[in-house]
């Protein structure tokens, strides 16, 4: 059975892009991508495209006529009835949604609003007692039934569990108001982000927010009862309790946490594969534990570049990736992560330091001279003469074995050449 997704209008071909052509996914029109098959995982399981807002199992096209869409409408909820006497129906809730379009004036609307009006008259009187007594709100519904308008003739039907939908919500549309005190708009793409993943920083939580200013993300976590660490160069437009926030003023590049964090968050205009060796870095030293990061994609294959994005954060550690073009996103996608369990309860790495500095001006590095090292012998060449093995070992003779290093002790032997203990890397010894 086929399958029908809807879209942000202009992110169809990113859609088709990131289903592949073994789906054979075809744009129906603007806002809906169809497709032989839904993508699944290594463990066989659905999983969710990026580029999709919403998913439907489709029942059949049919025309926009009203009574044609009652009646097959009526067909696929009694089809899909227990066939077990005395069996429970299962809840259900209609959805009937015009896609996204670019057009102000989309005349689909019109015919969305005049479906929604007939068949909320006709199906109380159409449908059986029992089925019709199971009609649920948005939070308890375990199947939508929904009508998708493709244009002022078609219209598609189907029915999806409400587990394999990608959304509860009409078109998967989160429309959120922005607050009066908000800096700006991002913060909204924060609480869309975790209003679909379910988890978000919260009391208790300490939490980094990278490329933080003006301040959008950092008010959000900081409403939600976190402490924010923000990250950013630039002044911070937010007044926050002093308890709670702290503005480091450097480049999100540069910083190291002083210790593990439980929560990364970032939407920081930048490059997105920079960006996603940024947090491939946070971990690999565990600097942080869970991740919701936006990234900007560029304007030409998005999917391309997501899957590189998702393949350098695999690679370093962060599992169950999930990735969303979210309703307040706009050619962004956000990704949320959590670090390997078996490495996540371990202390974080401190940031890497380099032991010399470039070479100054005078050839030497760091500006200081290097310390000879003493003891140290220079080994001869292969078919060295009698008499320099000779010279050789006359004067290790004189000196002695020299002391013996602790690896080398362990080995039962001394150190030849005071490596280790008097000069060269520490602790090393040949």
């Amino acid at each position: 059975m086929s399958w029908v997704f809807l879209t942000r209008a202009g992110s169809e071909q990113d859609l088709v892009d990131e289903l592949g052509i073994h789906k054979a996914p075809e744009v129906l029109t603007e806002g809906v991508v169809c497709a032989k098959e839904r993508p699944r995982g290594p463990d066989g399981h659905l999983t969710d495209p990026a580029f999709a807002r919403q998913a439907m199992r489709l029942e059949a096209h049919v025309s926009a006529h009203p009574d044609k869409v009652v009646r097959r409408v009526i067909k696929a909820i009694k089809a899909h009835q227990p066939k077990n006497k005395g069996a429970r129906s299962w809840s259900w809730m209609l959805q009937v949604v015009s896609p996204d379009s670019s057009d102000p004036l989309d005349p689909r609307r019109k015919v969305a609003a005049t479906l929604e009006e007939v068949l909320a008259e006709r199906l109380p009187t159409a449908l059986p007692a029992p089925v019709l007594a199971e009609q649920a709100d948005l939070e308890n519904a375990e199947r939508l039934v929904q009508v998708w308008v493709l244009d002022e003739e078609r219209v598609c039907v189907g029915l999806t569990a409400a587990t394999q939908a990608l959304s509860r919500i009409p078109g998967g549309r989160t429309k959120l108001k922005r607050p009066a005190d908000a800096v700006s708009r991002s913060g909204l793409k924060l609480e869309e982000a975790i209003y679909w993943v379910g988890v978000g920083p919260e009391a208790g939580d300490l939490c980094a927010d990278l490329g933080a200013a003006p301040g959008g993300w950092t008010q959000v976590a900081v409403g939600r009862g976190a402490t924010v660490i923000a990250i950013d160069p630039a002044k911070m437009k937010v007044d926050l309790p002093k308890k709670r926030f702290v503005h480091a003023k450097q480049s999100a590049f540069d910083y190291a946490p002083p210790e593990t964090l439980d929560w990364v968050i970032c939407d920081m205009a930048w490059r997105p594969l920079e960006v996603a060796q940024l947090l491939a870095k946070w971990a690999r030293r565990i600097w942080a534990r869970q991740m919701i990061v936006n990234f900007k994609l560029p304007m030409q294959q998005k999917a391309k570049m997501l899957k590189q994005v998702l393949k350098v954060l695999e690679k370093a550690g962060w599992h169950s990736l999930r990735a969303r073009q979210l309703f307040h996103d706009r050619d962004e996608v956000t990704i949320f992560g959590y670090l390997d369990p078996s490495r996540a309860h371990l202390a974080a790495q401190p940031a890497f330091e380099m032991r010399s500095g470039p070479k100054s001006a005078g050839g030497v590095k760091g500006g200081k001279p290097r310390k000879k090292s003493v003891g140290r012998k220079v080994k001869a060449p292969r078919g060295r003469t009698k008499g320099r093995a000779e010279a050789r070992g006359r004067g290790r003779s004189a000196r002695g074995a020299g002391p013996r290093t602790a690896r080398g002790a362990a080995r039962g032997r001394g150190a030849r050449s005071g490596r280790g203990a008097r000069g060269g890397p520490r602790g090393r010894s040949r």
